[in-house]
C-alpha cells in the first residue's frame, strides 16, 4: 500500500494528446509549410517543449517561430481538454485518506498555469515539480527524488502514475514503483517493467493506504 502517489499530467490526469499534437502540427504547417502526421509528432508527449522542438532539427529561425506560435495556438484550444473520467473524484478520495499527492511534469510554470491550473485541481497536491525546477528532466530520476525530499516520503512507499516510457524510466531510476495510466498510454507492450497497469483512475484506491 502506498502513502505517497505522484502523477504525470498530460495523458494521466488530463486528456491532452490530440490538442498538444494538433497545435504543433498547425504551428509547423504555418512556419515550415510541411504537414506532419500525428504519429510523426507523438514523440513530443512527456518531454519538455524545448526538447521536443530541438528533436525536430529545424533551422534556428523556424525553431524560434514555432516556439512562439505553438503555445499561442495551444491556448486557443484549451477548452477542448478534459479531465479524465473519475480522476477528480479519485484525487478527492486519496486526499481524504491522507495520502500525500504530487505532480511531476515536463511543463514549465507558465505552461502549468495556462494548461492545467484552470481545472481547479492544484489544491489536491502537496508538491508540484515543473521543468522550472531546473532539474534533469524525465527519464532522469531527479524530479521524483526532489519531490520525495520535499514530502519526506519513503521511495518504498511511493508510486508514480504516468503514461509514457519516460515516466516509467524516471520512476525506476528513482527507486519508486510505477503504474501505467493505460487510458492515456500508447503501445502497452512497451511497459513490461511496469509494476501496475491501471485501467481506470479509481484503481489507485486499491493501492493507497487507508489512514
Amino acid at each position: 500500500m502506498f502513502s505517497t502517489i505522484l502523477f504525470d499530467i498530460d495523458g494521466t490526469i488530463i486528456d491532452t494528446e490530440s490538442v498538444i499534437v494538433s497545435s504543433l502540427q498547425e504551428a509547423l504547417s504555418q512556419t515550415t509549410g510541411r504537414e506532419y502526421s500525428h504519429d510523426e509528432l507523438r514523440f513530443i508527449l512527456g518531454i519538455p517543449s524545448a526538447e521536443a522542438l530541438a528533436k525536430l532539427n529545424l533551422p534556428e529561425d523556424q525553431t524560434a517561430a514555432v516556439k512562439k506560435l505553438w503555445p499561442e495556438i495551444l491556448a486557443t484550444r484549451q477548452k477542448q481538454v478534459t479531465v479524465f473520467a473519475t480522476m477528480r473524484r479519485t484525487l478527492a478520495h486519496l486526499q481524504h485518506r491522507g495520502v500525500q499527492l504530487g505532480i511531476i511534469t515536463s511543463k514549465n510554470n507558465r505552461e502549468l498555469e495556462n494548461e492545467f491550473t484552470w481545472f481547479g485541481l492544484n489544491d489536491y497536491f502537496d508538491v508540484i515539480v515543473t521543468a522550472d525546477a531546473h532539474l534533469a528532466p524525465k527519464p532522469a530520476p531527479d524530479p521524483i527524488k526532489f519531490a520525495l525530499a520535499e514530502l519526506g516520503a519513503d521511495p518504498e512507499d511511493t508510486m508514480y502514475l504516468g503514461d509514457s516510457i519516460y515516466d516509467m524510466q524516471s520512476a525506476k531510476a528513482a527507486g519508486v514503483s510505477f503504474a501505467v495510466a493505460t487510458w492515456g498510454a500508447f503501445d502497452l507492450s512497451r511497459f513490461e517493467d511496469a509494476d501496475y497497469m491501471l485501467t481506470r483512475p479509481e484503481g489507485l484506491l486499491d493501492l493507497a493506504v487507508i489512514r
